[in-house]
């Protein structure tokens, strides 16, 4: 490519106009999980020896990484990413994670990037605002919970939409079995109303709020 200033004629490698891609999901929550601070191994401050503790503008940052990761996740809708492996169990625990198997699952979800991420990864099963009903399997399509809970309106689709949890506001929470998408279902009118793209964006989010309670916990002491 030319670039012509003040009547010089200069020549630009086409690959300098390359940008460099964004970088991945894993090394994004890896960033956001650090435990270090950058500063510190270029030697700016050195961290006492014996000590755990971390400066609070460091814990304010990783902190504000964490919700950036959960906001900016960003898939085509019902895409399910992959997250580092063992991502949920560093974080809830491995006896708090519920990875489902192949007969926990309705027909009705026939989504396969969502049964991979469900059987895989899985997700955590007290998260707030988030429960998961891990009692409650194989997991039931609204049209089969309703039949336990008649009184309940129906939503539209309520055959293919498959139960997974609710949140602490008494909404439950749905996957669309053929498109992955994850949403509210709320019972007093039967109203169904976006949450987050896919089951991965929900494991994501759900992390991000925990830790960033417990660096805020960890801030205050």
């Amino acid at each position: 490519m030319h670039a012509i200033t003040g009547g010089t004629t200069t020549m630009r490698d086409a690959a300098t106009d390359v940008r460099t891609p964004p970088p991945s999901l894993v090394s994004r929550v890896r960033l956001a999980t650090s435990v270090e601070d950058p500063s510190w191994t270029r030697g700016a401050s050195r961290r006492p020896q014996g000590t755990a503790e971390r400066p609070s503008l460091w814990n304010t940052s990783t902190l504000m990484s964490c919700l950036l990761l959960a906001v900016t996740h960003r898939a085509e809708p019902g895409s399910s990413r992959d997250l580092p492996p063992r991502f949920l169990d560093r974080e809830f625990g491995r006896h708090r994670v519920t990875r489902f198997e192949d007969i926990d699952f309705p027909r009705a979800l026939v989504h396969r990037p969502t049964r991979r991420f469900l059987r895989d990864t899985g997700l955590p099963e007290d998260a707030r605002p988030f429960r998961l009903d891990a009692d409650d399997l194989p997991l039931p399509t609204l049209a089969e919970y309703r039949e336990e809970h008649p009184d309940l309106p129906a939503p539209p689709g309520a055959d293919r939409l498959v139960r997974l949890g609710r949140l602490t506001d008494g909404a439950h929470v749905v996957v669309d079995g053929t498109t992955g998408t994850v949403l509210t279902w709320r019972t007093p009118d039967g109203t169904l109303h976006p949450l987050v793209a896919d089951v991965s964006a929900l494991a994501l989010t759900l992390w991000a709020l925990r830790r960033a309670g417990r660096l805020e916990a960890a801030d205050r002491r």
